[in-house]
């Protein structure tokens, strides 16, 4: 089962870049160009739709995140419906305030608890005629892991409560860790004081240091 959550709809300043292409066709686009205005956004997937809500570029992240809610191999042949809800909203918002540049996001919990964050906004690029949809995916698991990977070596955690940690972090509560573990409710909250222990120890020595 697949849900798709408006997190969030905000004005967002206009962003006019210059890619250097000849023609108005986004074939001419330098593709690193796409690349290269999303690096600082850090995320995993990129997809580039027209208003018609057809697919013009997408990374390789990208694609995969496509075969996994739609299930098909090639996606220009039909966009997946979160995708489709997704453009449309930006599309309602644009028809609505003409004037202002918007940035809207929403979550995509699938199977497997698997959550993908996705912003949405209009890429207007100079000597294009169109502008075209901009959808940034991030992988909201995998930045989960490596944020408890770095506040396990940083609060000195041991592999057990790393694991405790990370269920926590997940959003999971103390008894569907102590499931998915095999402990007991008791046995996690005694690792989550100790790991809020640490925590605190951390803190306040950064804070006097």
């Amino acid at each position: 089962m697949k849900r798709l959550i408006n997190t969030d709809t905000s004005v967002k300043p206009p962003n006019h870049k210059s890619c250097g292409a000849e023609d108005s066709s986004i074939k001419d686009l330098d593709k690193s160009f796409i690349e290269e205005d999303i690096i600082s956004e850090l995320v995993s997937g990129i997809l580039v739709l027209t208003d018609q809500k057809k697919i013009v570029y997408s990374n390789l992240y990208g694609r995969r995140v496509l075969k996994q809610l739609n299930s098909v191999v090639d996606e220009s042949v039909q966009v997946p419906q979160e995708i489709c809800q997704i453009c449309q909203s930006l599309m309602e918002v644009r028809n609505l305030f003409p004037n202002q540049c918007w940035l809207t996001q929403f979550d995509i919990f699938i199977e497997n608890l698997a959550i993908l964050h996705i912003r949405a906004r209009w890429l207007t690029v100079d000597k294009l005629d169109q502008p075209y949809l901009l959808l940034l995916i991030e992988d909201r698991q995998t930045t989960i892991n490596k944020i408890v990977s770095q506040e396990a070596e940083q609060y000195g955690l041991t592999p057990r409560e790393r694991e405790v940690w990370l269920l926590h972090r997940r959003g999971r509560t103390y008894k569907q860790i102590a499931l998915e573990l095999e402990i007991t409710p008791n046995t996690v909250k005694k690792h989550m004081k100790s790991i809020h222990s640490k925590r605190k120890k951390v803190m306040f020595s950064s804070s006097v240091g």
